[in-house]
């Protein structure tokens, strides 16, 4: 299984759902978010499960805006009680950028606190140059805000 958790029985990333995950998201995910450019094709009934699809590439940053609205999704749907999981292929680049801006605007952290502490739970997380500057970008606008 490749999925990890982040915050205990609400949110795990991981990369693209393989056949040894399904158990898992079948008995226990909520809400699934894809960040891969291919959407998620599962192999049983997921009418119950939120589904999620925004696809990200490694070569266009979507922008603080976007990453604004993300969070804020992310943090709604763990409020409300769902259990997510978040993933895009690999579970390192485009995740990473994700889960980094998440735990910045949920735990009030600075990018570098968010990866250092990402990184605790999973050692690869590893978000190119163009998120990483965006999330300084968000950086700044969390604490303008």
């Amino acid at each position: 299984m490749n999925i990890v958790e982040m915050i205990p029985h609400q949110l795990y990333i991981g990369g693209k759902i393989k056949n040894s995950d399904l158990e898992f998201i079948y008995n226990h995910i909520t809400a699934i978010i894809n960040l891969r450019t291919e959407p998620d094709l599962l192999p049983f009934n997921f009418n119950q499960i939120v589904m999620v699809w925004t696809p990200l590439t490694i070569s266009s940053t979507p922008g603080v805006n976007w990453t604004i609205k993300m969070t804020k999704l992310i943090s709604r749907l763990i409020d409300s009680k769902h259990i997510v999981f978040l993933h895009d292929t690999i579970g390192i680049q485009r995740l990473g950028f994700v889960i980094t801006a998440f735990y910045m605007y949920r735990f009030n952290l600075t990018r570098d606190q968010a990866l250092a502490l990402i990184r605790q739970k999973k050692s690869n997380i590893n978000p190119p140059e163009n998120y990483m500057n965006l999330l300084l970008e968000f950086e700044a606008t969390l604490q303008r805000s």
